[in-house]
């Protein structure tokens, strides 16, 4: 389900902005219930409307919460891979 979604820049801003304030890395965020709640729902408010009418921010939130070392690794691999089309671009 996951993978066919991608996380617009919109979001990857939001996210990086709430780890950075929030003095966290990835990692650490998805480790805790109350940051991870929080990062779901980044992550769901950018999601297409008609996606989100289908996966409630609560079962978004369970989800992320029970597979986290999984979507810790999606979201890492989406981050990395725009920091790396910005290293390539910049060459």
């Amino acid at each position: 389900m996951i993978k066919q979604f991608e996380i617009n820049n919109y979001v990857r801003k939001q996210l990086q902005d709430y780890l950075t304030e929030k003095k966290l890395t990835l990692e650490q965020a998805m480790a805790e219930e109350a940051s991870n709640n929080e990062i779901a729902a980044i992550v769901h408010a950018g999601l297409p409307g008609m996606v989100r009418k289908i996966y409630s921010l609560g079962k978004m939130q369970t989800f992320f919460w029970e597979k986290r070392e999984l979507i810790q690794g999606f979201i890492a691999d989406r981050l990395q891979s725009v920091n790396g089309e910005k290293t390539k671009k910049a060459k």
